[in-house]
């Protein structure tokens, strides 16, 4: 074990043995490695298979070490494994680099390893012993009502779960009622690595259940566990004093969602809420606090998703459930929401389940320009009642000559004006749905199949035969291909499909947020759509046909070329279709493709127009589109998205905490004080207390700043942590950006520690991109500028070094978001970062600085919910 006070010496390897060959021959020996399961940890080798062996020298390798030679020498290991010590105790990714091989190898000279599944895996299996099954849980401190969840999802639908009312059992084989299952955790009933079911139910199929009779004088009482977690319905509006009185308990709050968010599973689902408030989180959270407030003192539920995500709660499932479930949806307009991965899908899932939107305003125009189809008719609110205070704050923001951050903040006055808004409007809307409600069953898709997430509630009907005659294909096109668009249409229509082409529509309508018109002079506009515009306004025509033809569409057929992809139609044509429905992407020519079209269409699904094949593979994606439960399309749909999250799990299980930070930038150095500032910043990184730095693990900016940052940490005698992310191979030739074999893949970085993910560079950065909170960026090129992108995208944090230039200084059409000044951040450290006559010292400083402000601005975030928690608990 390295000692604190001194630098950590690592040894080095060639071809998997340890140490200088002369010296350490005689020290190496054999040591065995034999694969075991969970059950290993208790002791039981009964059925271990062994591997093979490596040679090495056990007495002073690292665990780290062994995982390397054992890559090398041994031919068939798990894709993810983790070690066992001589005692049965697992080994942390952590840990490898602590302790010698010598702590784990066992009497028979044995290392044991253990399959490390991306999810700790638990046994089922009844009270006697016979077994049930299996299922993954994000974490063994979940409380028990969640894995009760996890076995009906995961087992309910087999023959291996019997049918039947049941409950767990404890070490003691004491029943478990289900008013306890919220205060007991997996740990507490685990025994060995299963849990045990005692069912209630006598006329049981399962043998163990032959013996039981119902006693109601000797039976512990419980209340039927298949309906108390069967999914609630939405509450109503005419209870909602009731639905106060009788809410959930309250839950320790849940941190900000950062990186670790993707590691956790299945959502405790509590009692639907009736107001989801959906904000982007750098720019509204303390309005969305404010707004919940106000709401809650109106006697509303409001959902907010700080206060309902728990740890152990999977970010996208719940979301999901709330929005699903909500009887009204508010989204807090602002600059960049829409423009952010989960503003952009709650909305679009909140508009394709037909939920009743509010919108609050907090732009000068309307509708927003990425969101102009959705909100094209949409009744909205003005967060401010004075036209004037609008006018003033608009105006400054709009004024390039202010040097000073404009601020603005919610007044109080206003917040209960628009929450009164927002609850006269949802009572008129509950009043409405009611008198509906004797028509409808249950909320219907208006769709041929949608594309839509994981988590939605079982009685959600999807409507897959909602229109008489063929399958319809959407076929979305910039006008100057109109030709290669008809040509399209004519394709899918002689294999039977109708098709559609945005071409029929006039093309001086298409342009939908060139319409866009400023805030009326009132606070509201409360207007029908036949009143927003009139019936003979072309773009409101455009708008309702676009929407019209999009909900009766199986498919969505993008032709991306370099017009598309620049027009505000286009992409505002993407940010409404794509999720709404299959998306086949069709590239018409070779273009440098903007990172809000890969972000939201992805990079390697693409029909290529000069293919020879192309129409006959396009046809096959279309059709597989239209009827995804095919066996051979099956691969072919929502395959990339899942792969993306496992993997973005997987780094977050070998990285230590949240407080990371990610530099990109270019592999070159064209300012010429890049490679100092480089330096500088590293070395003022290094003396904070909680920073891990993290790198893509490519030359220039990341390696220099990362290598002087390690070697100061080595000089302040404390641990490097530095990591580098880097796929495992990439097809593109990056030799001369990183260290590439021939065979494409990467090796790893002579320093630190590195970690390999994902397919290609580009995977790469939409995974690290989730996962860390804060991108320094220092010159680079368009690669780096799409890596700031979807770190905008992820609602996380660029501080670019202006004065490098570059993708930094804002070429390469980077986001001009991440050139405003982060809440927080002194303004003057901000600006020294796009000095040139500031030395390098002076800009890693400030650097310094800024991350310092971010990271204390995000605990000051979670001390301030934490006193709204603790007054919203003394209100309940």
């Amino acid at each position: 074990m390295t000692d604190e006070g001194s630098p950590r010496k690592t040894r080095k390897m060639t071809n998997g043995e340890s140490g200088d060959e002369n010296d350490n021959e005689e020290s190496n020996s054999l040591v065995g490695i034999s694969l075991t399961s969970e059950m290993g940890c208790h002791g039981n080798t009964e059925h271990d298979s062994a591997l093979g062996f490596i040679l090495m020298d056990a007495s002073h390798m690292t665990v780290v070490e062994m995982r390397e030679a054992m890559q090398k020498q041994v031919e068939a290991l798990p894709a993810s494994f983790r070690f066992l010590t001589k005692q049965g105790w697992p080994v942390t990714s952590a840990q490898e680099s602590m302790i010698k091989v010598k702590h784990l190898i066992n009497d028979e000279g044995v290392v044991r390893i253990q399959p490390d599944y991306a999810k700790p895996r638990v046994g089922v299996s009844t009270e006697k012993g016979r077994p049930l099954g299996f299922i993954f849980v994000s974490s063994l401190s979940l409380p028990i009502s969640q894995l009760r969840e996890a076995i009906l999802a995961q087992l309910g639908g087999s023959h291996q779960l019997p049918a039947g009312e049941w409950v767990f059992v404890d070490r003691n084989f004491w029943p478990i009622c289900s008013q306890q299952e919220e205060a007991m955790t997996i740990i507490d009933i685990l025994s060995g690595s299963c849990v045990r079911l005692h069912f209630l139910d006598a006329s049981s199929d399962d043998p163990d259940c032959d013996d039981l009779k119902k006693d109601n004088g000797h039976t512990l009482t419980v209340d039927t566990p298949r309906q108390k977690y069967r999914s609630p319905s939405p509450l109503s509006f005419e209870n909602v004093s009731l639905a106060l009185t009788h809410g959930s308990i309250p839950r320790p709050l849940s941190p900000i969602p950062h990186g670790d968010s993707f590691l956790l599973s299945k959502s405790k689902r509590q009692a639907a809420k009736q107001i989801l408030i959906s904000y982007v989180r750098a720019e509204a959270s303390q309005y969305a606090l404010d707004l919940k407030t106000a709401l809650e003192d109106l006697k509303f539920s409001v959902y907010l998703d700080v206060h309902e995500i728990f740890s152990g709660s999977d970010w996208q499932d719940s979301l999901n459930y709330a929005v699903s479930n909500c009887e009204v949806f508010v989204p807090l307009v602002t600059r960049r929401y829409g423009e952010t991965q989960w503003t952009n899908r709650e909305l679009k899932l909140a508009d394709i389940l037909n939920k009743y939107i509010v919108p609050v305003s907090f732009v000068e125009t309307w509708p927003p320009c990425c969101l102009a189809i959705q909100f094209a008719t949409t009744q909205f609110i003005n967060w401010r009642q004075g036209k004037q205070d609008r006018e003033k704050i608009f105006r400054l923001m709009a004024d390039k000559s202010c040097e000073e951050q404009v601020t603005y903040t919610w007044d109080h006055g206003d917040v209960i004006c628009v929450s009164k808004d927002i609850g006269t409007r949802c009572l008129a809307h509950a009043r409405k749905k009611a008198q509906e409600e004797s028509e409808k069953k249950s909320p219907l898709l208006r769709s041929y199949p949608s594309a839509l997430p994981p988590g939605l509630p079982t009685n959600m009907t999807v409507v897959t035969e909602s229109r008489e005659g063929a399958p319809m294909v959407f076929i979305s096109v910039h006008p100057k291909q109109r030709e290669f668009g008809e040509e399209l249409k004519e394709l899918f229509e002689a294999q039977g499909y109708e098709a559609w082409c945005t071409s029929e529509v006039d093309d001086g309508s298409m342009n939908f947020c060139s319409q866009s018109r400023a805030l009326e002079d009132d606070s509201t506009l409360i207007l029908d759509s036949e009143d927003f515009f009139d019936e003979e306004d072309n773009a409101a025509n455009a708008v309702s046909i676009l929407q019209q033809k999009a909900a009766e569409a199986g498919v969505i057929v993008f032709v991306l070329s370099k017009d598309f992809a620049s027009s505000d139609t286009g992409k505002q044509q993407v940010f409404y279709c794509e999720q709404r429905k299959r998306v086949v992407p069709l590239k018409y020519e070779e273009f440098e493709m903007p990172g809000w079209m890969s972000m939201l269409i992805g990079t390697s699904t693409f029909e290529d127009v000069r293919r020879a094949d192309y129409k006959q593979s396009l046809l096959a994606r279309v059709k597989c589109a239209l009827n995804p439960n095919q066996p051979d399309c099956t691969a072919m749909n929502g395959a990339q998205e899942s792969q993306i999250e496992s993997r973005v799990s997987s780094i977050c299980q070998k990285l230590p905490g949240s407080n990371c930070v990610y530099i990109s930038g270019g592999t070159s150095f064209y300012y010429d004080k890049s490679e100092a500032i480089c330096k500088e910043i590293g070395k003022a990184l290094a003396k904070l207390q909680k920073v891990t730095l993290v790198t893509g693990g490519f030359f220039g900016v990341g390696e220099t700043v990362a290598k002087s940052f390690y070697d100061e940490r080595q000089r302040l005698g404390r641990v490097e942590d530095v990591y580098h992310i880097l796929p495992l191979r990439d097809e593109q030739d990056r030799s001369p950006q990183a260290r590439q074999n021939k065979d494409k893949t990467f090796q790893r970085v002579p320093f630190g520690e590195t970690v390999f993910v994902g397919d290609s560079v580009r995977q790469r950065e939409t995974i690290v991109s989730r996962i860390f909170d804060i991108c320094v960026l220092i010159e680079g090129g368009p690669g780096a500028a799409h890596e700031a992108e979807e770190f905008t995208w992820s609602d996380h944090t660029v501080i670019p070094i202006k004065c490098t230039g570059g993708s930094a200084g804002g070429k390469f059409n980077v986001p001009s978001k991440i050139f405003q000044c982060p809440p927080g951040v002194v303004r003057e450290d901000w600006h020294q970062l796009a000095d040139k006559n500031e030395s390098p010292a002076a800009i890693g400083a400030a650097v310094a600085r800024i991350i310092t402000a971010l990271q204390q601005d995000v605990a000051a975030q979670l001390t301030r919910l934490k006193t709204f928690r603790r007054g919203s608990e003394a209100k309940t």
